[in-house]
């Protein structure tokens, strides 16, 4: 066992060798280091009985290092070995803290001897300071202890963040403070709450930990980042990550010290078994509120989840969404088949719903033909994306059978979220029932469209030559075509072909004028370049959160825009029919035509699930990139 840990800085190769030798052969641990920031990593990462080290290192004044070394740990012993003769340098150098003063040419007998004095001194040092601070260690402990036990009186998750933060950040003398809980397996690590000055990134949110990340949690010990400014908090049960809290800014003070980590540890302990507690508490709840039917909640435990979820929401900003999903034609299959065929075939529809939602989304059953999805963190145009994924998963699963026959199941999906479509639980339940109402009669629906292609349903709306007539600037349709126009936000139009970038133009300003607004345009394209040199409000669409794709063209092109994307399609309909589709988070409208002379003849609706439905079947016919 080494007598003493000894760390000895110096930008001279031959020093840095010459310590190895002569401390190494008296038996001490030594560890050299040639630069001051190397220094300060090697004491962040380990523990040394005394420093030596020279008063020019890098350009840097060995009196800065010895300062800084004493602000990260004012206990250290330092001895200052330089080849300058100045006194004022070796009172300067005192007055930080140097126990010892040293030229070069060093002489070996009096270095070890100064070296061996210097370490019996630290030892007697270490041994009565070590009985001062194990009696202040034990008043501090049980200080802490007292602190901490207030973790296990809280049953509530967020209030339970909330306390270790403000704990944490009272005990490290910190201003901020910040709590992540795993998710999706333990492989990403997701935002549950943050306290004071505290600043976190964007990609902070939600964020996938490296391999060395993944060492400090399953360590269980905490740890500085940022160079000291920061200190990760691992929160373990036995090897199983349950938390992980980053505290920051600490007061007065440009990084945290050793005790900082041991107090921070020991408040991990008693905060990992508080949270271990508390999470299975939850699921233990949650496993006793669920419906018969396994995967659903029941509402009493939906609603009071989607109080503190709103409570959540608005105190930190964010947004929430509900899906509601009704079946449609219950009572009907109530009458046909028998309650358990039909029992089964609903719980296989929840299960069915539960693979296409996140670890953070849960499914509540509100009546047997009725459930409510609660989607944390995600905004209306977030909704879409899940409804899109739960058509998908429950594609081939709409059916109940017993042995004499098959009957389908009619699933509608709409959503509403927060705060854009209310601010309480009712406000957004009902809305999305509104829009429930609203799809049933949908075109997309009422026409049975689900079943074609893009321009298979384009071929439908539009007819043949034979299904316009015209009298005057009147437009005569064909019976079939006029039934189209059933719904009122559908209609068949001509217009002069110039028009139709005069409608463009007029949609890229409701786009400028609603930055925020997320949104996404398609458009049929027959040259590129012409559509480019007709783009004046292209310069306001790149400052917004909408994307416009053109589509078609005569071939590949490059342009500089981030927002506007020509995809060139070699498909001869984008040169013969021109449409436009629209989507945001609160319109949407679509328009196809053909040409005939100088005039467009078509249609455009503003039916919003037909138009979502009309861009999901494009995406997915050409395969671009998957934007709802």
């Amino acid at each position: 066992m080494a007598k003493g840990r000894i760390l000895a800085i110096d930008g001279e190769p031959f020093f840095r060798k010459l310590y190895l030798e002569m401390l190494g052969g008296e038996g001490y641990y030594v560890r050299t280091a040639a630069l001051g920031e190397e220094a300060m990593a090697c004491l962040r990462s380990e523990e040394f009985d005394l420093v030596i080290t020279d008063l020019n290192i890098d350009k840097i004044n060995g009196v800065e290092i010895a300062e800084a070394i004493k602000r990260f740990n004012p206990d250290q012993e330092i001895m200052v070995v330089t080849a300058e003769k100045e006194v004022s340098s070796a009172v300067q150098a005192m007055k930080q803290g140097v126990s010892e003063y040293l030229l070069k040419p060093l002489n070996p007998e009096e270095f070890l001897l100064l070296v061996n004095k210097t370490m019996f001194r630290q030892a007697l040092k270490v041994e009565h300071k070590k009985l001062v601070d194990e009696n202040i260690e034990f008043l501090s402990i049980l200080t802490y202890y007292q602190k901490c036990l207030g973790f296990l009186k809280v049953h509530d998750l967020d209030r339970l963040g909330d306390l270790v933060l403000d704990t944490l950040m009272d005990l490290l003398r910190a201003e901020g403070g910040v709590l992540w809980l795993p998710g999706y397996g333990g492989q990403q690590y997701r935002l549950r709450c943050r306290r004071g000055l505290v600043k976190l990134a964007a990609e902070e949110e939600s964020f996938t930990p490296t391999e060395a990340e993944r060492r400090v949690v399953l360590s269980g010990s905490a740890a500085f980042v940022k160079q000291g400014a920061a200190v990760w908090v691992p929160l373990l049960a036995g090897m199983e990550p349950l938390g992980l809290v980053r505290i920051e800014a600490p007061a007065g003070r440009q990084t945290f010290n050793r005790k900082d980590l041991k107090v921070a540890t020991m408040v991990s302990e008693f905060a990992a078994n508080a949270l271990y507690n508390v999470l299975l508490y939850r699921n233990l709840e949650q496993s006793s509120l669920r419906v018969p039917r396994g995967e659903a909640y029941k509402m009493a435990f939906f609603r009071d989840h989607v109080e503190k979820e709103l409570h959540k929401a608005r105190r930190y900003g964010r947004n929430l969404s509900f899906i509601k999903l009704v079946v449609d034609n219950y009572s009907e299959l109530a009458s046909r088949f028998l309650d358990r065929d039909l029992d089964q075939a609903m719980s296989r529809i929840i299960e069915t719903v539960n693979t296409a939602l996140r670890d953070a989304d849960i499914m509540a059953m509100a009546a047997p033909n009725e459930f409510l999805i609660l989607l944390p963190e995600t905004d209306y145009w977030g909704s879409l994306v899940t409804q899109k994924r739960i058509r998908k998963a429950l594609n081939g699963a709409l059916n109940i059978c017993d042995l004499k026959k098959s009957y389908p199941i009619q699933v509608f999906l709409r959503s509403a979220s927060f705060p854009a479509d209310g601010a309480t639980f009712e406000d957004l339940r009902n809305l999305a029932g509104d829009r429930l109402e609203r799809l049933k009669d949908s075109l997309y629906y009422r026409e049975k469209m689900a079943d074609f292609s893009f321009w298979e349903v384009v071929g439908q709306l539009l007819g043949a030559a034979k299904d316009y007539g015209f009298e005057g600037n009147d437009l005569q349709l064909s019976t079939r075509l006029a039934a189209l126009e059933k719904p009122l936000r559908c209609r068949f139009f001509r217009m002069p072909e110039a028009r139709l970038d005069e409608v463009m133009r007029s949609f890229c300003r409701e786009v400028v004028e609603s930055r925020r607004v997320r949104g996404i345009i398609y458009r049929g394209c027959k040259d590129f370049e012409a559509m480019r040199q007709s783009m004046r409000f292209a310069e306001g669409v790149e400052k917004s959160a909408t994307s416009m794709f053109l589509l078609g063209g005569k071939g590949r092109v490059n342009w500089d825009y981030q927002r506007i994307v020509p995809i060139f399609i070699d498909d001869w309909h984008f040169g013969k029919i021109a449409f436009l589709l629209y989507l945001n988070e609160d319109y949407a409208y679509a328009l196809f035509a053909r040409k005939r002379g100088d005039e467009l003849v078509g249609f455009h609706t503003s039916d919003f699930f037909f138009v979502e439905n009309m861009i999901t079947k494009l995406q997915e016919q050409y395969q671009l990139q998957a934007q709802v």
